[in-house]
């Protein structure tokens, strides 16, 4: 059902609703030149394929990534605006956020194979697109939250199969004290949160919901995350990271909480 229900939401969703992720030049900086890594707010100009020539596979800047759950863009292409040199392997189980994507004025198949795979059907999904040991980096960005505990350790281990020696899975997801989570608002005052407008849907198990348009939606803590990427031969750490946010529209002011890490092969 997951597959069917992520294609709903991308056909209900306008692309302009996905922000872009910005932020990942910062967090991600081992994918970064060194300018950005030194001004990670720099502004970076749209990508313009007609205008660019193709990405230098002899650069030091050169990475390979494969992007899961790549929606519509909005953590691609941040990234290969501040690194051209960049290669996207972009995979998505949403044939309508793919089309979107490819259908971005800023696509450019030089930078970027944006494809259709639904990672929770069968053990290999992305063996014919994508070879052992040919990647830099995976990136899973508001990803395996949405994944079942089998289907995260399959994903673990498949991308333990296309990294590089020395590559690494690049991590951010819903913490377990998110505010979302039913069990991470307490504590929370009145003007922190307001109960059901932040809940994420109907919980099935500990810190797992299904939301009403049938997506899943699984708040997961940094032991848990260490142990699956561990158990499939991957090394690293998490570490929790909080943002404010404040909603004036509802005069309500909250803490998310995330988790984020790096698992090298």
């Amino acid at each position: 059902e997951g597959a069917r229900s992520w294609e709903r939401f991308y056909r209900t969703h306008p692309i302009r609703a996905f922000k872009d992720r910005h932020y990942l030049r910062r967090e991600f900086a081992e994918l970064m030149p060194q300018s950005i890594r030194d001004d990670p707010k720099a502004h970076t100009p749209p990508l313009d394929p007609s205008a660019l020539p193709p990405p230098d596979v002899d650069s030091p800047d050169h990475k390979v990534v494969l992007e899961l759950g790549c929606g519509v863009g909005n953590s691609a292409f941040p990234m290969m605006r501040a690194n051209p040199d960049m290669f996207v392997h972009a995979c998505d189980c949403s044939e309508t956020a793919i089309a979107n994507l490819r259908a971005s004025p800023e696509f450019d198949p030089r930078r970027c194979d944006a494809f259709v795979a639904d990672l929770a059907a069968g053990d290999s999904p992305l063996a014919e697109k994508i070879g052992d040991g040919t990647c830099d980096a995976v990136t899973g960005v508001f990803f395996f939250s949405a994944l079942d505990s089998r289907t995260f350790a399959a994903v673990a281990a498949e991308c333990r199969r296309v990294l590089k020696p020395g590559g690494s899975v690049l991590f951010r997801d819903y913490g377990l004290d998110d505010v979302k989570n039913a069990g991470g608002t307490k504590g929370a005052t009145r003007g922190e949160i307001r109960g059901a407008e932040f809940e994420p849907g109907r919980q099935i198990e500990d810190a797992t919901y299904v939301r009403p348009d049938g997506t899943l939606a699984v708040f997961l803590d940094e032991a848990r995350v260490e142990g699956v990427f561990g158990k499939v031969g991957l090394e690293g750490e998490c570490r929790r990271v909080t943002h404010e946010v404040v909603n004036r529209k509802l005069d309500v002011r909250i803490t998310r909480s995330f988790v984020q890490g790096r698992f090298t092969k």
